[in-house]
Protein backbone atom coordinates (compact mmCIF):
# COMPACT_ATOMS: atom_id res chain seq x y z
CA UNK A 1 0.00 0.00 0.00
CA UNK A 2 1.36 3.39 -1.00
CA UNK A 3 2.31 5.92 1.64
CA UNK A 4 0.41 9.15 2.31
CA UNK A 5 1.76 12.54 3.34
CA UNK A 6 0.02 12.14 6.70
CA UNK A 7 1.55 8.72 7.36
CA UNK A 8 5.04 10.05 6.60
CA UNK A 9 4.61 13.13 8.76
CA UNK A 10 3.15 11.18 11.70
CA UNK A 11 5.71 8.35 11.68
CA UNK A 12 7.18 8.20 15.21
CA UNK A 13 10.56 6.78 16.23
CA UNK A 14 10.70 3.40 17.94
CA UNK A 15 13.36 1.55 19.91
CA UNK A 16 14.62 0.07 16.64
CA UNK A 17 14.80 1.49 13.13
CA UNK A 18 11.91 0.51 10.87
CA UNK A 19 10.75 1.00 7.27
CA UNK A 20 7.57 2.42 5.76
CA UNK A 21 7.30 1.00 2.24
CA UNK A 22 5.92 3.00 -0.67
CA UNK A 23 6.33 0.31 -3.34
CA UNK A 24 8.86 -0.58 -6.01
CA UNK A 25 11.68 -0.71 -3.45
CA UNK A 26 11.14 2.87 -2.21
CA UNK A 27 10.74 3.28 1.56
CA UNK A 28 11.13 5.74 4.41
CA UNK A 29 13.58 4.60 7.06
CA UNK A 30 12.72 5.90 10.53
CA UNK A 31 15.55 5.71 13.07
CA UNK A 32 15.23 5.72 16.90
CA UNK A 33 16.69 9.26 16.91
CA UNK A 34 13.74 10.48 14.84
CA UNK A 35 15.84 10.84 11.70
CA UNK A 36 13.82 9.98 8.56
CA UNK A 37 15.45 9.22 5.23
CA UNK A 38 14.20 8.05 1.82
CA UNK A 39 15.94 4.99 0.40
CA UNK A 40 15.60 2.68 -2.56
CA UNK A 41 16.83 -0.93 -2.51
CA UNK A 42 17.76 -2.12 -5.99
CA UNK A 43 19.43 -4.94 -7.90
CA UNK A 44 21.60 -4.53 -10.99
CA UNK A 45 22.53 -7.94 -12.38
CA UNK A 46 23.79 -9.99 -9.45
CA UNK A 47 24.66 -6.89 -7.40
CA UNK A 48 22.37 -5.47 -4.75
CA UNK A 49 22.58 -1.97 -3.34
CA UNK A 50 20.81 0.88 -1.61
CA UNK A 51 20.38 4.32 -3.11
CA UNK A 52 19.90 7.07 -0.51
CA UNK A 53 17.59 9.72 -1.96
CA UNK A 54 17.61 12.15 0.95
CA UNK A 55 16.26 13.24 4.29
CA UNK A 56 12.63 13.97 5.15
CA UNK A 57 11.24 16.65 5.46
CA UNK A 58 13.85 18.27 3.16
CA UNK A 59 12.63 15.88 0.47
CA UNK A 60 8.88 15.48 0.43
CA UNK A 61 7.00 12.32 -0.64
CA UNK A 62 6.37 13.61 -4.18
CA UNK A 63 10.05 14.54 -4.68
CA UNK A 64 11.17 11.16 -3.33
CA UNK A 65 8.89 9.38 -5.82
CA UNK A 66 10.23 11.49 -8.73
CA UNK A 67 13.82 10.62 -7.76
CA UNK A 68 12.81 6.97 -7.27
CA UNK A 69 11.35 6.87 -10.79
CA UNK A 70 14.62 8.18 -12.29
CA UNK A 71 16.59 5.64 -10.29
CA UNK A 72 14.40 2.76 -11.56
CA UNK A 73 15.01 3.89 -15.14
CA UNK A 74 18.75 3.57 -14.51
CA UNK A 75 18.30 0.11 -13.02
CA UNK A 76 16.19 -0.97 -16.02
CA UNK A 77 19.21 -0.08 -18.21
CA UNK A 78 21.56 -2.03 -15.97
CA UNK A 79 23.13 1.15 -14.51
CA UNK A 80 23.77 1.78 -10.84
CA UNK A 81 21.42 4.62 -9.83
CA UNK A 82 24.09 6.13 -7.59
CA UNK A 83 25.44 7.62 -10.82
CA UNK A 84 22.52 10.07 -10.65
CA UNK A 85 24.11 11.98 -7.80
CA UNK A 86 27.52 11.85 -9.44
CA UNK A 87 26.05 13.45 -12.57
CA UNK A 88 24.26 16.05 -10.46
CA UNK A 89 27.53 16.88 -8.71
CA UNK A 90 29.29 17.26 -12.05
CA UNK A 91 26.46 19.43 -13.38
CA UNK A 92 26.70 21.65 -10.30
CA UNK A 93 30.48 21.87 -10.78
CA UNK A 94 30.03 22.94 -14.38
CA UNK A 95 27.55 25.61 -13.31
CA UNK A 96 29.27 26.90 -10.20
CA UNK A 97 32.99 26.03 -10.37
CA UNK A 98 35.17 27.62 -12.99
CA UNK A 99 38.74 26.92 -14.05
CA UNK A 100 40.19 28.83 -11.08
CA UNK A 101 38.63 26.39 -8.60
CA UNK A 102 40.24 23.35 -10.22
CA UNK A 103 43.51 25.14 -10.94
CA UNK A 104 44.06 26.16 -7.33
CA UNK A 105 42.89 22.77 -6.09
CA UNK A 106 45.44 21.11 -8.41
CA UNK A 107 48.18 23.49 -7.32
CA UNK A 108 47.75 22.68 -3.64
CA UNK A 109 48.38 18.99 -4.38
CA UNK A 110 51.74 19.57 -6.08
CA UNK A 111 54.83 18.50 -4.16
CA UNK A 112 56.87 21.68 -4.71
CA UNK A 113 58.64 24.28 -2.59
CA UNK A 114 56.45 27.03 -1.14
CA UNK A 115 58.30 29.67 -3.15
CA UNK A 116 57.75 27.68 -6.35
CA UNK A 117 54.07 27.26 -5.50
CA UNK A 118 53.74 31.00 -4.88
CA UNK A 119 55.45 31.81 -8.17
CA UNK A 120 53.31 29.35 -10.12
CA UNK A 121 50.14 30.61 -8.45
CA UNK A 122 50.98 34.14 -9.53
CA UNK A 123 51.56 32.99 -13.12
CA UNK A 124 48.22 31.13 -13.16
CA UNK A 125 46.39 34.16 -11.77
CA UNK A 126 48.00 36.46 -14.33
CA UNK A 127 47.98 34.32 -17.48
CA UNK A 128 45.14 31.80 -17.18
CA UNK A 129 42.38 32.60 -14.71
CA UNK A 130 41.24 35.97 -16.19
CA UNK A 131 40.53 34.21 -19.50
CA UNK A 132 39.57 30.64 -18.54
CA UNK A 133 37.08 31.76 -15.87
CA UNK A 134 34.91 33.52 -18.45
CA UNK A 135 33.03 30.33 -19.40
CA UNK A 136 32.24 26.91 -18.01
CA UNK A 137 35.19 24.54 -18.04
CA UNK A 138 33.59 22.25 -20.65
CA UNK A 139 32.81 25.08 -23.08
CA UNK A 140 36.35 25.85 -24.27
CA UNK A 141 37.69 24.52 -27.55
CA UNK A 142 41.35 23.76 -28.18
CA UNK A 143 41.54 26.81 -30.45
CA UNK A 144 40.16 29.11 -27.75
CA UNK A 145 42.69 27.89 -25.19
CA UNK A 146 45.47 28.10 -27.77
CA UNK A 147 44.62 31.76 -28.35
CA UNK A 148 44.99 32.35 -24.61
CA UNK A 149 48.48 30.83 -24.74
CA UNK A 150 49.30 32.95 -27.78
CA UNK A 151 48.73 36.08 -25.70
CA UNK A 152 51.90 35.08 -23.85
CA UNK A 153 53.97 33.99 -26.85
CA UNK A 154 52.97 37.11 -28.79
CA UNK A 155 54.49 39.32 -26.10
CA UNK A 156 57.73 37.33 -26.30
CA UNK A 157 57.14 35.10 -23.27
CA UNK A 158 57.43 31.85 -25.25
CA UNK A 159 58.83 29.82 -22.35
CA UNK A 160 55.96 31.02 -20.14
CA UNK A 161 53.44 30.11 -22.84
CA UNK A 162 54.82 26.56 -23.01
CA UNK A 163 54.84 26.24 -19.24
CA UNK A 164 51.27 27.51 -18.89
CA UNK A 165 50.13 25.20 -21.71
CA UNK A 166 51.59 22.27 -19.79
CA UNK A 167 49.94 23.40 -16.55
CA UNK A 168 46.57 23.82 -18.30
CA UNK A 169 46.90 20.36 -19.84
CA UNK A 170 47.57 18.80 -16.42
CA UNK A 171 44.66 20.63 -14.75
CA UNK A 172 42.23 19.61 -17.49
CA UNK A 173 43.59 16.08 -17.43
CA UNK A 174 42.78 15.80 -13.74
CA UNK A 175 39.21 16.97 -14.44
CA UNK A 176 39.01 14.35 -17.18
CA UNK A 177 40.09 11.56 -14.84
CA UNK A 178 37.52 12.69 -12.27
CA UNK A 179 34.78 12.48 -14.91
CA UNK A 180 33.99 16.19 -14.72
CA UNK A 181 34.70 16.72 -18.43
CA UNK A 182 34.61 14.28 -21.35
CA UNK A 183 37.73 15.39 -23.22
CA UNK A 184 40.87 17.45 -22.65
CA UNK A 185 40.96 20.47 -25.02
CA UNK A 186 44.44 21.41 -23.76
CA UNK A 187 46.00 18.03 -24.55
CA UNK A 188 48.40 19.03 -27.36
CA UNK A 189 48.62 22.80 -26.91
CA UNK A 190 52.41 22.97 -26.65
CA UNK A 191 52.77 21.45 -30.11
CA UNK A 192 50.86 24.40 -31.59
CA UNK A 193 52.92 27.15 -29.95
CA UNK A 194 56.06 28.80 -31.36
CA UNK A 195 59.19 26.87 -30.40
CA UNK A 196 61.57 28.51 -27.89
CA UNK A 197 64.85 29.86 -29.24
CA UNK A 198 67.25 26.91 -28.93
CA UNK A 199 70.19 29.27 -28.46
CA UNK A 200 68.60 30.80 -25.38
CA UNK A 201 66.87 27.76 -23.88
CA UNK A 202 68.85 26.36 -20.96
CA UNK A 203 71.47 29.12 -21.20
CA UNK A 204 69.35 32.24 -20.85
CA UNK A 205 70.45 35.43 -22.54
CA UNK A 206 73.63 36.60 -20.86
CA UNK A 207 76.86 38.47 -21.49
CA UNK A 208 80.37 37.71 -20.29
CA UNK A 209 82.77 40.18 -21.88
CA UNK A 210 83.92 42.99 -19.53
CA UNK A 211 83.04 45.63 -22.13
CA UNK A 212 79.45 44.39 -22.45
CA UNK A 213 79.14 44.14 -18.67
CA UNK A 214 80.44 47.71 -18.32
CA UNK A 215 77.81 49.03 -20.72
CA UNK A 216 75.05 47.05 -19.01
CA UNK A 217 75.92 48.25 -15.51
CA UNK A 218 76.29 51.86 -16.59
CA UNK A 219 72.86 51.73 -18.24
CA UNK A 220 71.27 50.10 -15.16
CA UNK A 221 72.63 52.96 -13.06
CA UNK A 222 71.01 55.47 -15.43
CA UNK A 223 67.40 54.30 -15.85
CA UNK A 224 64.71 56.05 -17.84
CA UNK A 225 62.49 58.48 -15.97
CA UNK A 226 59.52 56.17 -16.46
CA UNK A 227 61.12 53.09 -14.89
CA UNK A 228 59.82 52.26 -11.42
CA UNK A 229 62.32 52.69 -8.57
CA UNK A 230 61.75 49.12 -7.34
CA UNK A 231 62.64 47.73 -10.78
CA UNK A 232 65.82 49.81 -10.85
CA UNK A 233 66.88 48.69 -7.37
CA UNK A 234 66.19 45.04 -8.23
CA UNK A 235 68.32 45.35 -11.37
CA UNK A 236 71.14 46.93 -9.36
CA UNK A 237 71.09 44.13 -6.79
CA UNK A 238 70.91 41.24 -9.27
CA UNK A 239 74.52 41.32 -10.49
CA UNK A 240 75.80 41.66 -6.90
CA UNK A 241 74.06 38.59 -5.47
CA UNK A 242 73.31 36.56 -8.66
CA UNK A 243 70.24 34.88 -7.19
CA UNK A 244 67.54 33.22 -9.26
CA UNK A 245 65.03 35.85 -10.51
CA UNK A 246 62.14 34.58 -8.42
CA UNK A 247 64.27 34.81 -5.25
CA UNK A 248 64.81 38.48 -6.07
CA UNK A 249 61.12 39.04 -6.83
CA UNK A 250 59.97 37.33 -3.63
CA UNK A 251 62.78 38.60 -1.41
CA UNK A 252 61.30 39.40 2.01
CA UNK A 253 62.54 41.93 4.53
CA UNK A 254 62.47 39.26 7.22
CA UNK A 255 65.25 37.38 5.41
CA UNK A 256 67.65 40.34 5.57
CA UNK A 257 70.02 40.63 8.54
CA UNK A 258 71.44 44.15 8.25
CA UNK A 259 73.52 43.76 11.39
CA UNK A 260 75.49 40.84 9.97
CA UNK A 261 75.15 41.92 6.30
CA UNK A 262 73.55 38.70 5.10
CA UNK A 263 70.37 37.36 3.51
CA UNK A 264 69.16 34.15 5.12
CA UNK A 265 66.92 32.20 2.77
CA UNK A 266 64.93 29.36 4.41
CA UNK A 267 64.96 26.02 2.63
CA UNK A 268 61.38 26.25 1.36
CA UNK A 269 62.23 29.40 -0.62
CA UNK A 270 64.87 27.74 -2.77
CA UNK A 271 64.89 25.34 -5.69
CA UNK A 272 67.38 23.08 -3.91
CA UNK A 273 65.19 22.86 -0.79
CA UNK A 274 68.28 23.83 1.24
CA UNK A 275 68.74 26.98 3.29
CA UNK A 276 71.18 29.51 1.83
CA UNK A 277 73.09 32.42 3.36
CA UNK A 278 73.99 35.20 0.94
CA UNK A 279 76.71 37.61 2.18
CA UNK A 280 75.97 41.23 1.30
CA UNK A 281 78.68 43.57 0.08
CA UNK A 282 78.71 47.22 1.11
CA UNK A 283 77.23 48.07 -2.29
CA UNK A 284 74.38 45.55 -1.88
CA UNK A 285 73.61 46.89 1.59
CA UNK A 286 73.32 50.43 0.19
CA UNK A 287 70.82 49.30 -2.48
CA UNK A 288 68.61 47.61 0.13
CA UNK A 289 68.80 50.56 2.52
CA UNK A 290 67.83 52.93 -0.30
CA UNK A 291 64.55 51.10 -0.92
CA UNK A 292 63.79 50.31 2.74
CA UNK A 293 62.00 53.64 3.41
CA UNK A 294 59.56 52.84 0.58
CA UNK A 295 58.77 49.16 1.16
CA UNK A 296 60.28 48.34 4.55
CA UNK A 297 56.89 48.31 6.27
CA UNK A 298 55.63 45.58 3.95
CA UNK A 299 56.50 41.94 3.37
CA UNK A 300 58.48 42.15 0.13
CA UNK A 301 61.53 44.23 -0.71
CA UNK A 302 60.86 44.96 -4.37
CA UNK A 303 57.34 46.34 -4.65
CA UNK A 304 56.53 48.81 -7.42
CA UNK A 305 54.41 51.91 -6.86
CA UNK A 306 51.54 50.02 -8.49
CA UNK A 307 52.17 47.02 -6.25
CA UNK A 308 52.06 49.20 -3.15
CA UNK A 309 48.52 50.16 -4.12
CA UNK A 310 47.68 46.50 -4.77
CA UNK A 311 48.17 44.80 -1.37
CA UNK A 312 51.96 45.04 -1.52
CA UNK A 313 52.42 42.54 -4.36
CA UNK A 314 56.05 42.04 -5.45
CA UNK A 315 57.34 42.73 -8.95
CA UNK A 316 55.58 40.72 -11.63
CA UNK A 317 57.25 37.91 -13.52
CA UNK A 318 59.33 39.23 -16.40
CA UNK A 319 59.51 42.81 -15.10
CA UNK A 320 63.29 42.87 -14.77
CA UNK A 321 63.95 40.94 -17.98
CA UNK A 322 61.65 43.32 -19.88
CA UNK A 323 63.56 46.25 -18.39
CA UNK A 324 66.84 44.70 -19.52
CA UNK A 325 65.49 44.35 -23.06
CA UNK A 326 64.75 48.07 -23.09
CA UNK A 327 68.31 49.09 -22.15
CA UNK A 328 69.79 51.29 -24.85
CA UNK A 329 72.87 50.31 -26.81
CA UNK A 330 75.00 53.52 -26.83
CA UNK A 331 76.51 52.53 -30.17
CA UNK A 332 73.14 52.43 -31.97
CA UNK A 333 70.83 54.43 -29.73
CA UNK A 334 68.36 51.53 -29.84
CA UNK A 335 67.36 48.91 -27.24
CA UNK A 336 69.53 45.81 -27.08
CA UNK A 337 66.31 43.74 -27.14
CA UNK A 338 65.68 40.02 -26.65
CA UNK A 339 68.70 37.76 -26.24
CA UNK A 340 71.13 40.37 -24.91
CA UNK A 341 70.55 39.70 -21.22
CA UNK A 342 67.91 38.16 -18.98
CA UNK A 343 67.40 38.30 -15.23
CA UNK A 344 68.64 34.72 -14.96
CA UNK A 345 71.65 35.64 -17.10
CA UNK A 346 73.32 37.42 -14.18
CA UNK A 347 74.02 33.99 -12.67
CA UNK A 348 75.83 32.83 -15.80
CA UNK A 349 77.67 36.14 -16.04
CA UNK A 350 78.90 35.93 -12.44
CA UNK A 351 79.86 32.26 -12.70
CA UNK A 352 81.92 32.84 -15.86
CA UNK A 353 83.66 35.97 -14.60
CA UNK A 354 84.35 34.71 -11.07
CA UNK A 355 86.01 31.60 -12.47
CA UNK A 356 87.99 33.81 -14.86
CA UNK A 357 89.07 35.99 -11.93
CA UNK A 358 90.43 32.94 -10.14
CA UNK A 359 87.95 32.47 -7.32
CA UNK A 360 87.60 29.01 -5.79
CA UNK A 361 85.17 26.85 -7.78
CA UNK A 362 83.54 25.34 -4.66
CA UNK A 363 82.92 28.81 -3.25
CA UNK A 364 81.30 29.94 -6.50
CA UNK A 365 79.09 26.86 -6.80
CA UNK A 366 77.98 27.09 -3.20
CA UNK A 367 77.05 30.75 -3.60
CA UNK A 368 75.09 29.93 -6.74
CA UNK A 369 73.14 27.37 -4.65
CA UNK A 370 73.87 24.59 -7.10
CA UNK A 371 73.26 21.03 -5.99
CA UNK A 372 76.38 19.26 -4.72
CA UNK A 373 76.04 15.50 -5.11
CA UNK A 374 78.96 14.80 -2.77
CA UNK A 375 77.24 14.97 0.64
CA UNK A 376 80.49 15.01 2.61
CA UNK A 377 81.91 17.78 0.47
CA UNK A 378 78.64 19.70 0.64
CA UNK A 379 78.74 19.57 4.45
CA UNK A 380 82.34 20.78 4.42
CA UNK A 381 81.45 23.66 2.12
CA UNK A 382 78.59 24.84 4.28
CA UNK A 383 80.70 24.74 7.44
CA UNK A 384 84.00 26.07 6.14
CA UNK A 385 83.51 28.42 3.17
CA UNK A 386 81.52 31.32 4.60
CA UNK A 387 84.64 33.38 5.11
CA UNK A 388 85.67 32.85 1.49
CA UNK A 389 82.17 33.66 0.29
CA UNK A 390 82.10 36.94 2.19
CA UNK A 391 85.44 37.96 0.65
CA UNK A 392 84.32 36.84 -2.81
CA UNK A 393 81.03 38.76 -2.71
CA UNK A 394 82.75 41.96 -1.61
CA UNK A 395 85.55 41.45 -4.12
CA UNK A 396 83.02 40.87 -6.90
CA UNK A 397 81.12 44.08 -6.07
CA UNK A 398 84.38 46.03 -6.01
CA UNK A 399 85.36 44.55 -9.37
CA UNK A 400 82.05 45.63 -10.91
CA UNK A 401 82.45 49.14 -9.51
CA UNK A 402 85.88 49.42 -11.12
CA UNK A 403 84.50 48.02 -14.35
CA UNK A 404 81.75 50.64 -14.43
CA UNK A 405 84.36 53.33 -13.83
CA UNK A 406 86.40 51.92 -16.74
CA UNK A 407 89.42 51.43 -14.50
CA UNK A 408 90.31 47.87 -15.56
CA UNK A 409 91.50 46.21 -18.72
CA UNK A 410 89.32 44.60 -21.36
CA UNK A 411 90.39 41.12 -20.22
CA UNK A 412 90.37 40.65 -16.44
CA UNK A 413 93.63 39.44 -14.95
CA UNK A 414 93.89 35.96 -13.49
CA UNK A 415 93.90 36.18 -9.72
CA UNK A 416 93.91 33.32 -7.25
CA UNK A 417 91.91 34.33 -4.19
CA UNK A 418 93.08 32.68 -1.01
Amino acid sequence: MALTHTAVANAKPKTKAYKLADGGGLYLLVKPSGYKVWRYDFSVGTSRGTYTIGQYPDIKLKDARDEHRKAREYVAKGINPRNIKEEQTIANDLDNKRFSHYALEWLEKQNIADSTRKDLKQRIHKNLIPFLDKKKINEFSTLEILNIMRKMSDRGAIETAHRMANVTRRIYNEMLMLGIIENNPAKDLAELLPKPDIKLKGNFGHITSPEDIRVLLQQIDNPTTTQDFATTQALKLMPLVFLRPKNIRFLKWEFIDFKNAIINFPADELKTRKALAVPLSHQAMTILKDIEPLTGNGEYVFVSSHGQKNNGKPLSEGTTTSALRRIINPATGKPFGTGYMTSHGFRHMASTQLNELGYDADTIELQLAHENKDRVRATYNKAQLMGKRIKMMQGWSDYLDKLKAEDIDEVPPKRIIK
